[in-house]
């Protein structure tokens, strides 16, 4: 049966392409760098494709009428199966569930972002919905919530929910409680996000001020079975956070959000109906645990695996850090350059083991491992290899000005600033950083995320591009546009998946 063909691997081939042609002649290496980052950060989001997800977990007997999900088995014979969803990944998700249910779909609504919706019919009562542009909660993803909710409250012993969420899921499905207007909402989230507030933080006190979130979807789709199936895009893969948990129970206590608000200093500013609704104690409905399953099928641990692999397929010796970055920008830009710093040492042969391990422990990158350091063929490796270092999260930017960008094309800026400062510890070496999200868009732009390297701030001089003018007015997105004339963004258009970011550090001798 006919499959769409994933947009963006033929535009990563094109941009491919113009990175091998459009660098100085002078950088043949960096051509080779730059080529292999692209070509492992597509292996990592190819391994990640939604559809290939559901396959491994959903199976399906027409002639028994037996559906099996992630090992438990429903009976579907006196049941009706109602699907909804929301995220930048369930289109294709839901799309192979149509595939293999057909008609035993008897509804459903999935809100997808907008500009990537199929016109491909198979279910013809199933409906999907765009929304949420620069996935930012709007009135057309507010419509599909309000749509979502009325399709649960309907709901019977005799029907199965199928629910479908991925990362972009708080956005796709926001249903303020009244007097909440959506314009409220929304100005907050922005206001803590811009602030510096991070993902737990933010979908904490979504949960709050929410109609379905926090496990107010499963409650309304009583008495019928909830089962959900996740990609997770949060570090940690916290259930009650991926898409601010609609099916999952909400253990936060009530004055959490208050106290993530003063945190951020904006509670004062704050409308009264959001006043009013933080203020309210929780209704005491109780969680139905017995009716509803929830089942992580992907995350960023499957796309650092496939990155391995293909970095091992390109000769690297990759060694994967960390699936669990997270923090500011400017720390962990720094964490970066020190982790380049010491492992050139170590290749270097002036910085033994025991100082190598300390020092990487001493970073503070969040989930980092030192296991590799006790393998004594990783570290043979390293001195005749070169080096690809893998890690995966989700970071934090404070905007300090009017510019655009994300904060993966951030980081790469970052890195690439303060890797300047210190380049002559790095002579004998050329380090590069691709940082980008599996899901293609990096803040309110067209990119995934962007490289930086250590000639970068020499090279943009010659261009007459001042990098800190850009980093002063969170511009990176307009940094990279006019460098090089963008050969270092990473554009791949949306990739209907989302598992967080992948960070990407190559060490590389110099001839």
């Amino acid at each position: 049966m006919f499959r769409n063909q994933t947009k963006f691997l033929v535009i990563s081939q094109i941009k491919h392409r113009q990175y091998c042609t459009s660098l100085p002649a002078s950088a043949k290496m960096a051509k080779a760098i730059v080529s292999d980052l692209v070509q492992i950060f597509r292996s990592s989001v190819s391994a990640v494709q939604p559809d290939k997800l559901i396959k491994n977990t959903i199976k399906y007997d027409g002639t028994t009428d037996q559906l099996t999900i992630a090992g438990d088995t429903y009976n579907l014979l006196n049941k009706n199966v109602y699907l909804v969803g929301a995220g930048k990944a369930v289109q294709k998700m839901a799309r192979e569930v149509e595939y293999l249910l057909g008609d035993k779909i008897k509804h459903g609504i999935i809100s997808i972002p907008a500009g990537s919706k199929s016109d491909i019919v198979i279910n013809k009562y199933l409906r999907y919905s765009e929304g949420a542009k620069n996935n930012l909660p709007d009135k057309c993803a507010e419509a599909t919530a309000i749509k979502i909710k009325k399709l649960a409250s309907s709901l019977t012993a005799n029907d199965l929910l199928l629910v479908l969420i991925s990362g972009g899921g708080s956005a796709l499905m926001p249903l303020p409680k009244e007097p909440i207007t959506l314009d409220e909402k929304t100005d907050l989230v922005k206001k803590l996000a811009n602030a510096g507030a991070d993902i737990v933080e933010l979908n904490t006190v979504r949960k709050r001020l929410s109609e379905l979130k926090g496990g107010q979807l499963a409650i309304r789709a009583q008495p019928a079975d909830v089962v959900t199936l996740i990609l997770s895009d949060i570090v940690g893969d916290p259930l009650d956070l991926i898409a601010s948990g609609p099916t999952v129970e909400n253990t936060d206590n009530p004055g959490t959000a208050i106290d993530i608000i003063k945190k951020f200093s904006l509670f004062d500013q704050l409308p009264l109906s959001v006043k009013t609704v933080l203020n309210e104690s929780n209704e005491l409905v109780e969680f139905p645990r017995s009716k509803v399953k929830n089942h992580i099928i992907g995350s960023n641990t499957i796309s650092i695996r496939e990155a391995m692999t293909e970095a091992e397929k390109l000769g690297y010796m990759p060694i994967d850090l960390s699936n669990q970055v997270a923090g500011n920008i400017i720390d962990v830009a720094k964490g970066y350059v020190k982790l380049a710093e010491v492992f050139c040492e170590v290749i270097a042969g002036t910085l033994h083991k025991a100082e190598f391990k300390a020092t990487i422990e001493s970073l503070n990158i969040p989930g980092i491992s030192t296991e590799f350091i006790d393998n004594d063929e990783v570290m043979s490796c390293l001195k005749s290899k070169d080096v690809c270092l893998v890690l995966g999260g989700e970071i934090t930017v404070e905007v300090k000005g009017s510019g655009k960008g994300g904060r993966n094309q951030q980081l790469s800026l970052e890195f690439s600033d303060i890797l300047h400062t210190v380049k002559e510890k790095f002579r004998d070496f050329d380090v590069y950083l691709l940082s980008a999200g599996t899901d293609g868009i990096d803040g309110p732009t067209d990119a995934a995320g962007a490289i930086g390297y250590l000639d970068l701030v020499s090279d943009s001089k010659d261009e007459n591009i001042d990098v800190n003018d850009h980093l002063d007015n969170s511009d990176s997105y307009n940094f990279y546009k006019k460098f090089r004339e963008g050969d270092l963004h990473v554009i791949t258009g949306h990739t209907n998946t989302n598992v967080m970011d992948i960070h990407l550090l190559v060490i590389k001798r110099k001839k």
